[in-house]
């Protein structure tokens, strides 16, 4: 089968795809049966492009990765607007990747309805659309018979969501913690091997770690809006950016982090929910920095690493850890849900 896709957002995610469609290519034809033809890319940096017969991804790659975005692309730059694209191309899954914006939403929650409103399968990597309107966004593909997929707007390419909700389908989950920001989490690892906090800071950003808004990952707010995600996914309940305790992992000194290994604990920025007596209620929802004694499952996540431990009725506790950062890492996470869509389409 052919899969038409239009991309929204080229940046890391965006480009870390493109490689693997190009790596895979292959592969997906002959194992999943399956071609994908990247039919637009849009951006708010260099525009839009489009071929209805597949835009040539290596030529995009080499002219973006060489820093002349689409100009040596080969390829006329469009006038439409992004809105105008999603409402009049013709794709078959609309792959949203712009830059997560926690106060509304916006601009990727209109791009997402006007797809599922012409019936198109969405996949987004976008925490803010998900944490604010997931229960909208899935009642409107429903209406529309398509498909909305977000396995990496939580843990990138480690599959936590599709975990909960397929994997441990029939099991009551009762409390989760985690770490599921990989940029604080190496912050704090390299502190751990005496690193100031302003120079790991420093570290991270050099190596891509960081948001484009460093804040969404040192106060905290990435943190709160995966909170929101696996409240929604693992207990059905919605909740407001104002209801989760947030402290980030800002201010922390390397002081205190050695005394902490003086007491073999260490700190680490985690994620929590507990589910309340009442349904659809939380006893918590936090996102803040902890101790941890060195016995603690969560503990032993280092680096960009994250983790997640899932406290259940049947299995007292079930963990699972992998990447929590890297453009290729997410990208997978976004090639997973494509071939889940073809899945369930075919």
């Amino acid at each position: 089968m052919t899969v038409k896709i239009l991309i929204v957002g080229f940046g890391n995610v965006g480009q870390g795809l493109a490689e693997l469609l190009v790596e895979k290519e292959r592969m997906l034809r002959e194992k999943y049966k399956t071609d994908v033809q990247v039919v637009g890319i849009v951006t708010r940096h260099w525009g839009a492009i489009v071929d209805e017969h597949g835009l040539a991804l290596s030529r995009v790659l080499a002219s973006v990765l060489a820093g002349k975005g689409f100009a040596h692309s080969g390829y006329d730059l469009q006038s439409q607007t992004t809105a105008e694209l999603i409402e009049n191309l013709d794709y078959d899954v609309l792959i949203e990747l712009t830059i997560t914006d926690l106060n509304n939403g916006e601009p990727a929650t209109q791009y997402i309805r006007l797809a599922l409103e012409r019936g198109r399968s969405v996949i987004t990597t976008n925490k803010g659309p998900i944490a604010l309107h997931l229960k909208e966004l899935e009642t409107l593909a429903k209406t529309h018979h398509a498909v909305l997929k977000y396995e990496g707007t939580v843990m990138s390419g480690t599959p936590v969501l599709n975990l909960i909700e397929h994997n441990l389908a029939g099991l009551e989950i009762r409390k989760i913690e985690g770490i599921v920001n990989g940029s604080s989490n190496y912050i704090l690892t390299r502190m751990e091997e005496g690193l100031e906090y302003d120079d790991a800071v420093k570290e991270a950003r050099e190596l891509g770690y960081l948001e484009a808004d460093a804040s969404a990952d040192l106060d905290g707010w990435d943190a709160v809006a995966k909170v929101m995600i696996l409240a929604g996914v693992a207990f059905g309940v919605t909740l407001k950016v104002d209801e989760v305790q947030r402290r980030g992992i800002a201010g922390l000194t390397r002081r205190e982090v050695e005394d902490a290994l003086g007491q073999n604990k260490v700190w680490r920025q985690v994620v929590e929910l507990e589910r309340g007596e009442q349904e659809g209620c939380l006893r918590a929802a936090k996102a803040g920095l902890r101790l941890l004694g060195n016995g603690h499952p969560l503990a032993q996540i280092k680096g960009a690493g994250n983790g997640l431990v899932i406290y259940t009725d049947v299995m007292p506790l079930i963990t699972v850890s992998g990447p929590g950062a890297g453009r290729r890492e997410t990208g997978y996470a976004v090639l997973n849900d494509l071939l889940s869509i073809c899945t369930e389409q075919c």
